[in-house]
């Protein structure tokens, strides 16, 4: 029943919407009812509802070559790209929407410990991303898998904690 759409975004130097537009994730700000403000629900669609989150980077350099200190990371929601069916809106479906945005930090994360230390030039760094870009996917269809879209509850709460965890491990790369 609830479908993901994701976008996996690297943007250098401008995102695809402003900042204002995005929800940058801090782990005490969860996601909320009135954070999913599309009214456009895709043609056909029988999911519950649709998270549009994922990763950007900025670089900060005016060089070719560059250090991980000059990109900075993110993982962001986009409010007016993502949507909630009215008689669907339940704490089970929005822990697993908030544990979609939460795989994002994840990556971005884990993107941040990849590049960490290392002097970098635009292709070095669009190999990393590619490399995160195919986990992350990967992550996210075992996550719809395992817990079948948010159905399966004891697996919900099981993956979520587990995605928890696993961000708390990588607490040397939060931002």
């Amino acid at each position: 029943m609830i479908k993901q759409f994701l976008v996996l975004s690297f943007v250098l130097i401008l995102g695809f919407a402003n900042a204002q537009d995005k929800i940058f994730w801090d782990k005490n700000r969860k996601l909320e009812w009135t954070d999913f403000q599309s009214g456009a629900k895709p043609t056909g669609s029988k999911t519950a509802a649709t998270t549009f989150c994922g990763i950007s980077y900025l670089l900060n350099s005016s060089t070719k070559k560059f250090s991980s200190k000059q990109v900075k990371i993110q993982s962001f929601f986009v409010p007016f790209k993502s949507w909630a069916h009215l008689e669907h809106k339940t704490d089970v479906i929005l822990m697993h929407e908030q544990s979609h945005f939460d795989i994002a930090e994840l990556f971005a994360r884990r993107f941040r410990k990849l590049i960490s230390d290392k002097n970098l030039d635009a292709k070095s760094l669009q190999k990393h991303y590619e490399r995160i870009y195919d986990d992350y996917k990967a992550y996210q269809q075992d996550y719809e898998t395992v817990t079948n879209h948010g159905r399966i509850r004891d697996k919900q709460y099981e993956y979520s904690r587990k995605i928890d965890e696993e961000i708390e491990e990588l607490s040397d790369f939060k931002i």
